[in-house]
C-alpha cells in the first residue's frame, strides 16, 4: 500500500507541474506570430495591439468600479446582506 501512495505523490507533485509547464511553453510559442508581414499588415497589427491594450485597461477599470459598487451596496444600511447580518447578530 505505501508504494501506491508514493506513486500518487510523485504524479501529483512532480509530473503534474512538469506537464503544466510544458503545456504553457507550447502555448506561448503558439501565441507568438512567426510570420513576417509587409508594411501594411505590420501597421494594422500594431493598431490592433494598441486597441487591445486599451480594451484591457477599460475592462480593468470597469472591474474596479464594479467591485467598489458591490462593496458600497453590501455596506449600505437596509441592503439584503446587511439585513441578513443584523438578523444573525441581533
Amino acid at each position: 500500500m505505501p508504494g501506491w501512495i508514493l506513486i500518487v505523490l510523485v504524479v501529483v507533485f512532480v509530473l503534474s507541474p512538469l506537464a503544466q509547464s510544458i503545456a504553457s511553453a507550447i502555448e506561448s510559442r503558439a501565441a507568438r506570430p512567426n510570420v513576417e508581414t509587409d508594411g501594411e499588415d505590420a501597421e494594422r497589427l500594431e493598431q490592433l495591439e494598441e486597441r487591445l491594450m486599451l480594451l484591457g485597461e477599460e475592462v480593468h477599470e470597469l472591474a474596479d468600479k464594479q467591485e467598489f459598487l458591490t462593496r458600497l451596496l453590501e455596506a449600505a444600511p437596509g441592503s439584503p446582506r446587511t439585513a441578513a447580518i443584523e438578523d444573525e447578530t441581533g
